[in-house]
């Protein structure tokens, strides 16, 4: 049994550039924006976009804290289950994404402080 799960999309936002709890290994958090395609009928389908949070930690971290938003981005990550106890005692869980690869595709078109189209005369 595997949790592997390889996502492609674009940075929605700014990488978050933090440290663990412990303050001693670097943290970075990416808002991937990523497509999802689901058949509503047969032979109809629909594409939905949506936003998915990754935490990288390690080498991942040193790559991602270099991205931008609007990167065209690879991400491989694997599933990590999360669990809690609320003050009234009920167990909730969840599951989060940590990035075990990322991959930059394409960097988003950066403005240009030059005119690239030279002036008529």
């Amino acid at each position: 049994m595997h949790s592997q799960i390889y996502l492609s999309g674009i940075l929605a936002s700014e990488p978050e550039v933090g440290t663990t709890r412990k303050g001693d290994k670097l943290l970075v958090k990416l808002l991937l924006e990523t497509e999802l395609v689901r058949q509503v009928r047969p032979n109809e389908f629909q594409a939905e976009s949506t936003l998915v949070p990754l935490s990288c930690f390690a080498w991942p971290a040193e790559v991602a804290r270099s991205l931008h938003r609007g990167d065209s981005v690879l991400v491989g990550a694997h599933l990590y289950g999360t669990e809690f106890k609320t003050d009234d005692g009920t167990i909730r869980r969840g599951i989060s994404l940590v990035a075990d690869s990322v991959v930059l595709l394409r960097e988003r078109p950066r403005e240009s402080k030059s005119n690239p189209i030279p002036a008529q005369r």
